[in-house]
């Protein structure tokens, strides 16, 4: 038997675990990729921010335009202008804080000597309390530029063109960055979770009148960051941890009893069949799984045929070495005798007939145990008509009172041995009828012979058992015939009888 080779494998305990930690971890890792990601806070900030810029630019461009003056500001393009011009034109947030680089704090902007056009004087005003009551509820910052990008919002209007994303606004396109907050913004150093996040989205929203920017709105606000939300909603995800554990842990606990538990005992049972001890010792109470119990009960069940085929071949080979010690002696005796001096011709030729008889008698029965190990090999399956089965000797005469077209759950090679051997019995124990029968499963063979003792009923299938051992029987034609049976599901066995003997074959199945 070849050993398996060692190297390491992970045990059921182990995979088990792995399987705990699995569904625990994956419903973090999911809601951490695919929503609780500073990516996604930072592009719904983006996206509210266009939404407000829209909303603050039409307001912007309405009162704008409402007043007499020169026209100002960039022209668009002509994609701009079929963008802008178009019943629909959603804006889509982009930022990506896995690309995009952090900034630096928003400047305060760069002085400018030239006066403002009255214009934007005129509706700064407006604008600067429609903000502040806006920001009571959306939170955001928000600071009007002109067309120049000069900041309305603060005194001397300094201006923010210079930086990239109001170039995008002035030129008549949506811009958007990161940037961190003041440079006096300072952590603390036991910063809880609610605390804000370091940067803000800045957002720059171009104002169109007549296909020309005539202003930027500019919008910023720190995104909501994964700390503050996970402390936001503490409370449910303390249940949906608590919950995730406590199902990992059934689920583990559920493993171990239907898998790893009766794996084991299988495991242990296995080895003590190996270890020749009786496999009956330590029955499996539990196997879990159909699958494990249906594998239990095949261990089982080759436990049991290998404890009895261990029985069978001891038994066999007491027997054996009974039934061959006898003329084994007997010839051995004879040859020392045919050795002496003064033998007679007449003891001589008979101590020779007593060795020819002895040696048949061995070759018989060595003969039978041949066919009884053939029988118990042979994976012959199958069935037969009963009258194809029926054996022609000399002497006895076979009658069936089943049908002729009667089919018996056996091949026709098998039960053509099994009734040569009952037929035989029955003309040896003087029989000249033997009578066939089938109904239900049940196959009945009676005959007119000597019958059988009540006593020996039971002991007539054991091997080398036999009550005709001075006429030459060997006690292995029922044996034989049991063996047969028996990979059919089947048995016989003798049952009284008035007159003759009869015996009776149970099919374990019929066809």
């Amino acid at each position: 038997m070849s050993a398996v080779r060692k190297k390491w494998r992970p045990s059921i305990a182990m995979v088990i675990a792995a399987v705990c930690v699995a569904l625990v971890s994956v419903p973090l890792v999911a809601l951490l990729a695919v929503r609780l990601t500073s990516n996604q806070f930072v592009r719904e900030t983006e996206q509210s921010l266009i939404q407000q810029g829209a909303i603050y630019a039409e307001i912007y461009a309405q009162t704008f335009s409402a007043l007499d003056g020169p026209l100002v500001g960039a022209i668009l393009s002509d994609a701009q202008k079929e963008h802008w011009g178009a019943k629909f034109h959603p804006a889509r947030a982009h930022l990506n804080v896995r690309q995009d680089t952090v900034g630096p704090p928003r400047p305060d902007g760069t002085a400018v000597a030239a006066p403002l056009d009255p214009r934007y004087s005129a509706v700064t005003p407006r604008l600067i309390r429609l903000a502040k009551r806006s920001q009571r509820t959306t939170l955001a910052g928000v600071v009007f530029l002109d067309h120049a990008g000069r900041d309305l919002n603060s005194e001397g209007a300094p201006s923010l063109a210079a930086l990239d994303e109001v170039k995008s606004a002035l030129a008549g396109d949506i811009g958007a960055a990161l940037r961190w907050r003041s440079d006096d913004f300072e952590s603390h150093r036991f910063s809880s979770l609610s605390r804000d996040t370091g940067y803000r989205v800045f957002l720059t929203y171009p104002v169109l009148v007549d296909e020309r920017v005539v202003g930027v709105v500019y919008l910023s606000r720190t995104p909501l960051n994964l700390g503050k939300f996970l402390f936001q909603e503490r409370y449910a995800l303390m249940i949906m941890l608590v919950s995730t554990l406590v199902g990992a842990g059934l689920i583990g606990l559920l493993l171990q009893r239907l898998i790893s538990r009766p794996i084991h005992a299988l495991r242990d049972r296995s080895r003590a069949i190996a270890a020749q001890r009786n496999p009956n010792v330590r029955a499996i109470g539990h196997y879990g799984l159909r699958e494990l119990a249906d594998l239990g009960e095949s261990v089982s069940s080759m436990a049991a045929t290998l404890s009895r085929r261990s029985q069978e071949i001891s038994t066999y080979t007491d027997h054996v070495t009974h039934e061959l010690k006898s003329p084994v002696t007997a010839v051995i005796g004879a040859a020392e005798l045919l050795k002496s001096d003064g033998i007679t011709p007449d003891n001589k030729l008979k101590l020779l007939d007593n060795i020819e008889v002895e040696s048949r008698r061995m070759n018989s029965l060595l003969g039978k145990l041949r066919e009884m190990t053939r029988v118990r090999t042979s994976h012959e399956v199958g069935s037969g008509r009963l009258a194809d089965m029926i054996p022609d000797i000399d002497g006895l005469s076979i009658i069936s009172t089943a049908p002729l077209d009667t089919v018996l759950p056996i091949s026709p090679e098998h039960g053509q041995m099994i009734l040569q051997q009952m037929a035989q019995n029955s003309l040896a124990h003087g029989a000249g009828r033997l009578t066939l029968g089938y109904a239900q499963g049940v196959l009945t063979l009676s005959d007119d012979g000597s019958g059988v003792l009540d006593s020996n009923l039971d002991r007539l299938t054991e091997p080398f058992f036999t009550t005709r051992r001075e006429h030459g029987g060997t006690g292995m034609g029922l044996s034989i015939v049991a063996a047969v049976l028996e990979g059919y599901e089947a048995s016989i066995r003798c049952v009284p009888s008035e007159t003759g003997a009869c015996f009776e074959v149970h099919f374990g199945k019929t066809v």
